[in-house]
């Protein structure tokens, strides 16, 4: 009996074939790199070092969610081998992965953790994760003030137990009773108890607002505070405040020489209409003080303010009729007007109605805003027009708007009728010219 052996072949291997060429040096697929070729982390884990000005055998490209990238390959012939740690050095390295608290080593380093940052840490350094997580339940159910640890975090409130919340409060309660019968400013005691109680239990709530009270003493102190806080204030404007000043005095000392403008107008809108208008003299004496049919209906949202309505001008005269009178009172005295942008501009336009209806010399029936009649620019013209006393009694009060980029318009708070708000312009005037100089 003859017997046939068969040998088998192994296949020889395929070596890896690139996918590309890019620069010239060959690009491979993931998972089918040649051996000896090896990415800088492959190196770092066995042990290897790329030698300086070592350059890239060839890249591998791999896909991810975000696209294709490429990595380069080093050929391990051509790196060195790493340097083993020094005993100081692997000391430091594994300090790096222990845990200060459980003293466990993690695979990777720890990163520092800060007590400002982790209040619930016993201290700051390198601590796993499980010992942070049983630091945090921990603090979560000890008290911060007293420092006792409960079983259940039910038990805390905001860092805080029962009996210290306890505690607290009645601090607290004591705390306040004690400011309420304090000055202050200086701790003097300024109410008793029993004045304290009455005020507390009385029928009028309002009563309990009145402490802490201040002592005379400090509330003298504060108003020389204030005072000599206004007057250096009233110093550093003194270029603006000065003139100011100067001209209500002059004002004062000759007020025959004055006449105080004001008007009641339907709206205030550039066409507004005159319903109201009074002159007096710098004393606040009754030069002029008259109604003025507009011709037109007032609107309600002007009769709300200045309660002028339709059936209080229906028999008044119109604008035309009192001219007269309004030039005889004005004449020869310095006209002063509190917005005197907003009543010289209602002038004007009443003014060219007027001189338009009995000598038309412009377009149209009604005049434009920016047309003047040439009567009513010559009766404008001969008026001595004064400082707005607006403008004059915002620099004194001194309020400054960073909005606007100057000093704030002050309410005139005159009663909006206008004799009453021609008497007010006069009373701000003699404020202004009684506050004494800050030198």
């Amino acid at each position: 009996m003859t017997t046939t052996t068969t040998r088998t072949t192994a296949p020889a291997q395929i070596a890896a074939q690139p996918v590309e060429h890019v620069n010239g040096l060959p690009v491979y697929a993931s998972g089918k790199v040649p051996e000896g070729l090896m990415t800088v982390r492959q190196l770092e884990a066995a042990g290897r070092r790329r030698t300086p000005g070592q350059k890239p055998r060839a890249y591998l490209r791999y896909r991810t969610r975000y696209g294709g990238r490429s990595v380069e390959l080093y050929h391990v012939d051509d790196t060195r081998a790493v340097r083993p740690l020094s005993p100081r050095q692997e000391a430091q390295k594994l300090a790096r992965r222990m845990c200060i608290l459980c003293a466990s080593v993690a695979d990777s380093p720890l990163s520092e953790r800060s007590r400002r940052r982790s209040p619930w840490l016993p201290v700051s350094g390198r601590i796993c994760n499980p010992c942070a997580d049983v630091a945090a339940e921990r603090w979560q159910r000890t008290c911060g003030r007293c420092g006792t640890e409960f079983k259940h975090q039910d038990s805390v409130s905001y860092r805080e137990c029962v009996a210290c919340r306890e505690v607290r409060r009645l601090g607290e309660e004591v705390a306040r009773r004690l400011v309420r019968r304090h000055c202050p400013d200086c701790a003097v005691q300024t109410a008793t108890r029993e004045e304290i109680k009455a005020a507390d239990t009385a029928d009028d709530s309002r009563q309990a607002l009145g402490f802490p009270r201040t002592c005379e003493p400090c509330k003298a102190k504060r108003k020389r505070q204030v005072e000599e806080a206004r007057r250096a204030g009233e110093r550093e404007r003194w270029d603006e405040l000065g003139p100011v000043r100067q001209w209500a005095r002059q004002v004062m000392s000759a007020p025959h020489e004055y006449a105080i403008l004001d008007t009641e107008t339907t709206g205030l809108e550039w066409d507004a209409k005159i319903v109201e208008i009074s002159v007096t003299d710098g004393a606040g004496n009754v030069l002029l003080d008259t109604l003025v049919n507009p011709g037109v209906s007032i609107p309600e949202e002007a009769a709300y303010i200045h309660g002028i309505t339709d059936d209080d001008v229906r028999d008044a005269r119109r604008f035309g009729a009192i001219l007269p009178q309004l030039s005889k009172a004005l004449a020869g005295r310095r006209v002063i007007i509190y917005n005197r942008e907003y009543d010289t501009g209602v002038l004007a336009y009443e003014l060219n109605r007027h001189f338009q209806e009995h000598e038309p010399a412009l377009s149209g029936l009604e005049p434009s805003r920016w047309e003047r009649h040439p009567a009513a620019a010559a009766w404008m013209d001969a008026q001595q027009w004064d400082r707005c006393a607006m403008l004059a009694y915002a620099v004194h009060v001194g309020e400054w708007s960073e909005y606007w980029g100057g000093w704030s318009w002050q309410r005139l708070g005159g009663g909006h009728r206008a004799l009453g708000d021609c008497r007010t312009v006069v009373e701000r005037i003699r404020e202004m010219a009684q506050q004494p100089d800050p030198f």
